[in-house]
């Protein structure tokens, strides 16, 4: 995720959707923020209004609007580093979900890959050159393993950064964009990896039995948080860049939501779920004061 102001833009995502009740929308979900780099403007997936689509509202909640309108789950927005496009992955034209840029006010919606398998979850890269990616080749997302790509933000040049016998998933670009951490199955468990950004010296993180995950880098490129179940549930921990120095943060976490570093890495956001659902929360990046985001 780009350099903005990360607790703010969060934080007015969540009370915005907050007030979704307030409206007698009480049964949807809202998923996957994305703000502009300015931090004025945020896209996110809803299902708000039936089917999952891609909207786009002011970060205090205001000129909310739908940008897509296709059968099927349009997800995970990503913005363009001016602001004037959104790139996202649809299942529409073809039989697996495949990446497609759009201009801010839903205009001009175009395909960029055309793969035979899934292929999603577009990233780009900070300088705004690059789009890492997600792709799995087959038609039976258990049986066949995830890779990641990286293409031009035009769909030029689409290549692999990896060919392991194993799912190597959820990349995410360094601050400076010349390394990529991810985490992989090829060991048996999910560890944390970190390669070069053109897919070499692929160096391992964390190295025990159990699963490590969805890894962020800090913006001062310091520390890692990340997920874990190494002390027999989902936990997030933080640790420096060379995987040592593994602090316990919160065992309060969810296990598919990924931690956030605020801008000024004085805070983290991640998800947990209580008895009324799947909630955000902000805690310290010590784990301290841990609180609730998105209620009125």
């Amino acid at each position: 995720m780009r350099n903005v102001h990360w607790q703010l833009v969060h934080i007015a995502f969540f009370v915005a959707i907050g007030l979704g009740p307030a409206l007698g929308q009480a049964n949807y979900t809202d998923e996957s923020p994305s703000p502009t780099s300015d931090g004025k403007r945020i896209a996110f997936m809803s299902d708000r209004d039936g089917d999952i689509e891609i909207y786009v509202m002011d970060v205090d909640g205001s000129h909310l609007k739908r940008l897509t309108s296709a059968p099927g789950r349009d997800a995970h927005p990503e913005w363009s580093p001016d602001g004037k496009r959104i790139y996202f992955q649809s299942p529409r034209e073809t039989p697996m979900p495949q990446i497609f840029v759009m201009n801010a006010d839903g205009s001009d919606q175009k395909r960029l890959t055309n793969n035979a398998g899934f292929t999603g979850v577009p990233l780009m890269s900070p300088d705004g050159k690059k789009i890492l990616y997600m792709v799995n080749e087959g038609p039976d997302l258990e049986k066949v393993h995830w890779q990641i790509y990286v293409m031009d933000i035009d769909g030029r040049n689409q290549r692999p950064l990896s060919r392991s016998r194993a799912n190597d998933q959820m990349p995410r670009w360094s601050r400076d964009g010349r390394k990529i951490l991810f985490y992989s199955s090829i060991s048996g468990s999910d560890q944390l990896y970190v390669m070069n950004a053109d897919g070499s010296k692929r160096e391992l993180l964390t190295d025990n039995t159990h699963n490590n995950k969805t890894g962020v880098w800090s913006h001062d490129g310091k520390k890692i948080v990340f997920k874990s179940d190494r002390g027999g549930k989902w936990a997030i921990y933080a640790m420096s860049t060379d995987g040592k120095d593994v602090t316990l943060l919160t065992e309060d976490c969810d296990e598919f939501g990924h931690p956030v570093w605020s801008a000024d890495d004085r805070k983290i956001l991640y998800t947990a779920t209580r008895a009324q659902g799947t909630r955000i929360f902000v805690m310290n990046a010590n784990g301290g004061y841990a609180r609730q985001v998105g209620t009125k």
